[in-house]
């Protein structure tokens, strides 16, 4: 049964079966029955993300890097520990890097929090373990039965450990499949493959689990278990053929059949959390097909988990109690007829996970606000960490504009969304997406959005037309399709600006890396700036964008013909332009 979750965590179950859904698809909005309640787009209670209930006033708080012997098998059994514990209120948060002792000193400043009781690895159990009654114990030679058991203590209320460190919780393990409300040994089941344990899975506990939201998730990565054990949220995961080699219990083909049928099962146009690689990219199916699925079965990806630049998100239990009210305003700008005008758009804010790790290293750098800059956010964020989005708005330099990305929602290839439904459902849902993207777009105050990549000039035109948009920023850099005429145009009285550059493709941790990328990327510009003036130009900066003196210096090659504005900006002056 879906699940609509309100801003104090309260649960409303709507009955809503498969044959039901299909069934319906003669109703409201267009011609589909959608899993989210239909709400005014000022209904403060309305998520389509799920929410924890407000922080305690006295905050716990552990530093999972003081632990030394089993490490890794800790923190998964803190992370499942940690949810269970904050369903009822955020009482516990885990330190997993430094950054997240940055935003739990923000969660104070912020007055979330009055008080913080740091505790040691014995006292976290002592105050906690009460809160669990029994055990669900993984197989270490079967990566799948990490996320299943997971699952299976979302839904019982159960402690997730490994063999190297379960005998010290003196809790109840059964052995038999039929009763794993008892605790369950997952050594026990005999599963030959991952599939079969999550085939498994799905047929006991489909019922249970939470219709709001799916998550893929490399069994590895432990962080964002805290959310997904909270809010009941199935976990999936998809190997790639590759992954078979090192993975003897891995079957690409039928995972990803698997993924497919449970994604098109759940309800459209909700989020599909963690992220289909592994952060070293050496397992799973990667983010191209990983985001086609989801966006085929119209599912949106906020990137949650370990893409290779920035951490698993964890805490999301403490953050998503939070709230927070966003605002922005354009400064006023005055055309000058003779100048090359462009906006720096920073990729990849649709990602949770950048939001809480890289984002806040280019906000605190010194150099941030020397140059003006679009961010790019995901709006969903809004649900799942307000307090750090807001902690972006309270300290943006009057150059910093904040950009709805990739596209709505979050992050989808627009061309595939919904492609796996029939036309008429395939409609209908994509009608709902641009709704429900509104009313987010007006919650992070956004009035210019990023798209990832070309699609159809209908749904383009689509994009364009939702309420609030001035303009439109379009593909993740230049693809095959930019050109000299096309660098901006207009889809129904909105301009629309494509990316002009590519990015350098090299890393940029050393200084003599980062001068040759601040070369390449002013050798774009140059060569992709059209003769006439005034020009207007998109240069999107990707992850080579490691500081923000970056910035600065290419600002300065360019030299006085150019001038450096926010993306709002932009689209004021190229309306002034059109007047004049």
């Amino acid at each position: 049964m879906p699940e609509i979750f309100t801003n104090q965590g309260t649960h409303m179950r709507i009955e809503m079966t498969r044959r039901a859904f299909i069934g319906t698809s003669a109703a409201a909005l267009g011609g589909l029955l959608m899993p989210h309640a239909v709400p005014a787009a000022d209904d403060a209670d309305f998520h389509i993300c799920p929410k924890s209930r407000p922080p305690a006033r006295t905050l716990c708080a552990f530093r999972t890097g003081d632990l030394t012997s089993f490490a890794w098998d800790m923190r998964l059994t803190l992370a499942c520990l940690q949810g269970i514990v904050n369903r009822s209120q955020p009482r516990l948060y885990l330190i997993h890097d430094r950054y997240d002792e940055l935003w739990l000193d923000w969660l104070r400043e912020r007055g979330d929090v009055d008080r913080i009781e740091w505790l040691e690895i014995g006292e976290v159990f002592a105050r906690f373990l009460p809160a669990v009654s029994r055990l669900y114990l993984t197989d270490p030679d079967l990566p799948a039965s990490i996320n299943v058991a997971t699952m299976l203590a979302a839904v019982y209320g159960g402690l997730v450990s490994t063999p190297n460190t379960s005998p010290q919780f003196k809790l109840p393990m059964g052995t038999d499949p039929e009763t794993p409300e008892a605790g369950l040994d997952l050594r026990k089941l005999g599963w030959k493959m991952d599939i079969d344990a999550y085939r498994w899975a799905f047929q006991r506990l489909d019922g249970r689990l939470s219709r709001q939201a799916v998550a893929v998730l490399v069994p590895h990565e432990v962080a964002l278990r805290d959310y997904l054990v909270e809010f009941r949220i199935p976990i999936l995961w998809m190997s790639a053929p590759r992954d078979m080699e090192k993975n003897p219990k891995a079957s690409s083909d039928e995972e990803m059949q698997f993924a497919r049928e449970i994604m098109m099962k759940w309800p459209p146009n909700i989020p599909c959390l963690g992220w289909p690689n592994s952060g070293d990219k050496e397992a799973g199916i990667g983010e191209t097909l990983g985001v086609d699925l989801a966006s085929e079965c119209a599912k949106f990806t906020p990137c949650t988990a370990f893409d290779a630049y920035s951490p698993t998100v964890g805490n999301l239990s403490v953050h998503s109690g939070t709230t927070a009210t966003l605002r922005q305003s354009t400064p006023p700008v005055k055309l000058q007829h003779d100048k090359v005008y462009f906006t720096f758009i920073r990729s990849d804010g649709d990602g949770w996970n950048f939001q809480r790790h890289y984002y806040r290293k280019l906000f605190d750098d010194p150099k941030h606000g020397s140059v003006p800059i679009g961010w790019q956010l995901g709006s969903t964020a809004f649900d799942g960490q307000p307090d750090i989005l807001d902690y972006y708005y309270k300290h943006a330099r009057p150059g910093d504009c904040f950009v709805n990305a990739l596209t709505g929602m979050g992050y989808i290839h627009e061309a595939r969304y919904a492609e796996g439904y029939p036309p008429e459902q395939r409609d209908a849902i994509w009608k709902e997406y641009l709704r429900l993207s509104a009313i987010y777009r007006a919650r992070i105050d956004a009035t210019v959005i990023s798209t990832y990549q070309e699609m159809s000039p209908e749904r383009l035109a689509n994009i364009a037309a939702m309420p609030g948009i001035a303009g439109v920023f379009s593909n993740y850099g230049r693809n095959d399709q930019t050109t000299m005429e096309n660098l901006v145009t207009e889809v129904k009285g909105v301009p629309v600006f494509r990316a002009i550059n590519q990015p350098p493709y090299v890393l940029t941790f050393t200084p003599s890396a980062r001068r040759e990328a601040e070369r390449f990327t002013v050798d774009e510009i140059t060569t992709w700036t059209p003769p006439q003036r005034p020009a207007f130009l998109f240069v999107f900066l990707a992850n080579w964008l490691t500081n923000m003196e970056m910035a600065e210096n290419i600002v300065k090659a360019l030299g006085s013909g150019y001038i450096a504005v926010r993306p709002d900006q932009l689209v004021s002056l190229y309306w002034q332009s059109k007047k004049a």
